[in-house]
Formats: C-alpha cells, structure tokens, sequence
C-alpha cells in the first residue's frame, strides 16, 4: 500500500529541495513473527514461523538520526534496519512504519548510551563492487584518507537444530547474519575488500606508500575487528599520499 508520510514537524526534514521524499514510501501496521500485533513493526516475510532467528540489525526499535540525500540536517525517528532485505523502517507517530529507500538516504546514527554514536553510511548498489548490492555499511574506522566499513547483510541457511537432551537430525531454517569489510577511499569512492589480517590490509594498502609505512610502524597484530580498525586509525594519522 502506497501512501505520503507525514511526521509532524518532522516532515519539512524528510524532504529534499525540491522533492516530496514521503511520497511513494510504503507502509503497514501487522503483526510480528510471533503473532502479536507489531504496533508499528515490519509485515513478518512469507517465511516467518518457518525460518528462525533476527534478519534486523537490533531487536528492537531504536532511536536515530536520519539523514537523507539532499538535505543538510538529519531527522530524529525510531528506526530498524532490515539486513534481510537491506530496507530500512521509521516508525510513525500513528504506530506504523515506513520503508525509507536506501537510494534517499545519506547516512544515520544510532546514539549510544555511553555517548557517541554509531554511523552507516549508505551507498546504492552501482556505487559498490559488483554483487554487493545497495546496502548500507557502518563505519568502524574514519578519516579524510580512508575509511574502514563493515557491511552487513543476512541470509537464509539450514542448519541442525540445537539443544535438548538427545542428538537431533532436524533441520530448520535459519537467519544468519554475514558481514565483510572494505577499505573507502573518500577521494574516489571505490572500495577495497579486506580481511581483519595484515597481510589482506597490507595488500589493500598496495600503493600507498605513507599508509604502509604507518601500518609497518604500528606494533601488535590484526587479528580481529577491533585491531582493524585501530590499524585503520593508524593509517589516517600518516601524512596522507595520492589515491591509489
């Protein structure tokens, strides 16, 4: 069912100069996967009931901040970010929820409560390495050489079920959350894909001199997300060389 949103004051944010952004948005008020009225959560997939597990980001709605293409400040709204189908959902004031195109959206954060916030940047899928897909991709590591980001996507797989006190051989179906890496480089925007390992950032650095030699100078290993991106971190702070 196609319909305009309208968020109150919030509504002059969520349209770009010189374009009704609302309109051609898509909305539903149903239930969960559970059964119980979702007050605002997303229309369950054909396969809820029979697939098991979480194809969201979080659990649960979380508070957000919005920007979309065009505009210059972002929209505070409760948001849910769909890996399943890479969609993202805002919750009205009404109790239902929008599918907010990934191709309108610049970026979100989501605070946290120790402060600071998290922050996806979106990208359609022409701006990405082919097959990826329009997605969105948090970004763990930041700078004006490079950025390191985590792309996330979920997808259906058989697995044995677990638990009980006897070995079972049922299968069930099952959400399973996937993530990969890249390198951006802000200059040009094209991607490198890279592994949380010194050798695959190293590989990727190929090229450039002043961020190898700064990889080199950092002590310890990556062996792991955090690690990456402190290597990441790194790279920025060496004098900044020509894009590969």
């Amino acid at each position: 069912m196609r319909i305009f949103l309208f968020l109150g004051a919030a509504a002059a944010l969520l349209a770009g100069p010189g374009q009704c952004l609302a309109q051609g948005w898509s909305s539903d008020l149903s239930r969960d996967a559970s059964g119980n009225f979702n007050n605002g959560y997303t229309r369950p997939p054909a396969e809820a009931g029979v697939v098991k597990g979480r194809f969201y980001l979080l659990p649960s709605w979380a508070p957000a901040e919005v920007l979309l293409v065009g505009n210059q400040k972002p929209v505070a709204v409760p948001l849910k970010y769909d890996l399943f189908r890479q969609e993202l959902r805002v919750r009205r004031p009404q109790g239902d929820s929008v599918v907010v195109p990934l191709a309108r959206v610049q970026e979100f954060r989501l605070p946290q409560p120790a402060g600071g916030a998290r922050r996806f940047l979106c990208f359609p899928a022409a701006a990405l390495p082919a097959g990826v897909g329009e997605t969105c991709g948090e970004v763990l590591a930041d700078g004006s050489q490079v950025q390191l980001l985590k792309l996330r996507h979920s997808e259906v797989v058989t697995r044995a079920d677990q638990g009980g006190s006897y070995a079972s051989n049922t299968m069930s179906k099952q959400y399973e959350e996937k993530a990969a890496y890249y390198l951006r480089w802000p200059a040009d925007g094209h991607f490198t894909a890279v592994k949380p390992k010194r050798s695959s950032l190293e590989q990727a650095l190929t090229g450039q001199p002043a961020a190898l030699a700064a990889l080199k100078a950092r002590k310890g290993n990556i062996g792991n997300e955090d690690e990456l991106a402190a290597a990441v971190t790194a790279v920025n702070a060496a004098p900044s060389g020509s894009p590969r």
